[in-house]
This record gives C-alpha cells, structure tokens and sequence, in this order.
C-alpha cells in the first residue's frame, strides 16, 4: 500500500481560505477583520499557522453559535462573547463607520465607479452606506471577497509595506491571553507552534 502524499501547500491554502470565508459570513465577523485577513494571509507557507489558528477558532464559533444560539464571535479577542444580534448588531455600527468613510477616502471619481460598478443608482439616498453593505456579502464569490477587500482596505487606510510587522501584530489578536475561559488561548499556539 503506497502512502498518499499530503495535498500541496497551495491547494490546502485555497481550500482553507475558501473554508474561512464562508464561516466569517455565516458567524458575522468584523468585516475589517476579514479584509485584514484576507490581505495579509496569501499562501506564503509560512502562513499555515494562522489560516490553522483561524478556521479552527471559526469552526469553533460557527458549533458555538449553533449550539447554544447565543453567542457572538469576540471579533478581535478582547471582547466577551455577546449574542448572536449583538454581533449582527456590531457588524451594522462597523459597515455605518465604513460608509462615513467613502467621502473621506475615496475621490468623487473612485465613488462614481464603484457605485456604477456596484450598481448603485445614481439618484439613490444613501449610496454610501448601499456600496458598504454590499461588501463581503458573497462568500461564493471569489471576484466579490477580492474586491470587498480592496475598498475596505483603501477606507480603513490599510497599508500593504508593513506586511511583516501586521502579521506579528495579527498574531495577538488571535486570543486574548487574560481570558480564561477562551477556547484558544496561548497553550494551544504554543503547541500547535511545537514550543
């Protein structure tokens, strides 16, 4: 019997990340966070921790949310889970401070493309906060995910030089370490990290 070899890097990560996706939208997570996410983690090998660490704590959260029905994800581990219509409730406030930010960050130019590719009517009220709440909608959709996280990105004023230091600093957002009762704290890095 011959072994199989294990699957190559590039395949799992794509399968990972397309796992990942649909659980930050069937959980409601922070839309900022995913685009974070999104961009940081491109299937450098050296990213197989964090995509581990994050669909195992998604996995966690989506058997939580349905088991008990009242719990919301602790969108950057520093806050204590809530229900499930807080974490709704907390995605609203995040996409109404993102669409605050259109106007501000994108050109009137950048904003007239984007809400015809978007199809945003033009004499509509509130085109702002439509643009906003038609990104990260399509967890499906590949074209969607890239381009969700491209204007996030340019609203939340992400820069892409610092790519090595927002890695180290996404690492501790995963768990809060002063959170006991979190279900991933530091001793379950350490292992998986084999320290």
């Amino acid at each position: 019997m011959m072994d199989q070899s294990p699957m190559p890097w590039h395949l799992m990560f794509e399968e990972q990340r397309k796992q990942i996706i649909m659980l930050w939208h069937l959980c409601h997570v922070s839309i900022v966070h995913r685009t974070q996410f999104y961009l940081l983690f491109r299937g450098d090998p050296m990213d197989q921790i964090y995509m581990e660490v994050e669909l195992r704590r998604l996995t966690w959260l989506e058997q939580h949310l349905s088991e008990l029905g009242n719990a919301s994800p602790a969108l950057l581990g520093d806050e204590p889970a809530g229900s499930v219509s807080s974490s709704i409730k907390a995605l609203k406030q995040e996409r109404e401070y993102l669409a605050k930010r259109v106007s501000s960050k994108l050109t009137a130019e950048e904003r007239e493309m984007l809400y015809m590719k978007w199809d945003i009517p033009p004499v509509g009220k509130q085109r702002r906060l439509q643009l906003v709440n038609k990104l990260w909608t399509d967890p499906l959709n590949i074209q969607n995910v890239k381009e969700s996280a491209e204007i996030v990105a340019k609203l939340v004023g992400f820069c892409e030089s610092g790519e090595h230091a927002s890695k180290e600093m996404f690492e501790l957002t995963f768990a809060n370490p002063a959170d006991k009762k979190s279900w991933m704290g530091w001793n379950l890095i350490s292992n998986l990290l084999h320290l």
